[in-house]
């Protein structure tokens, strides 16, 4: 096993060094809470049914009292 080992001639070239990896650490750690974030946004209830579903339960809210029956009945047969 080859290991990479880096001799520093002066503290400005080990500073230097630090700095690149902490912009890295920084850079990785907001890719992360991106990542979080986007994750919890895509568990929530309305963002699991998709975009067709959604659509038909916002064409459904216009329809009231017995006609959103006959609707609602219809899909359901047609879809189980």
């Amino acid at each position: 096993m080859h290991t990479n080992i880096k001799v520093y001639r002066n503290f400005d070239d080990v500073n230097k060094d630090l700095e690149i990896l902490k912009v890295e650490k920084d850079l990785a750690y907001a890719k992360f809470l991106k990542g979080l974030g986007e994750t919890r946004d895509s568990l929530q209830p309305g963002n699991m049914m998709g975009d067709t579903p959604k659509k038909i339960l916002g064409v459904l809210g216009a329809f009231s009292g017995p006609i959103k029956s006959a609707v609602l009945t219809f899909l359901f047969k047609k879809l189980f």
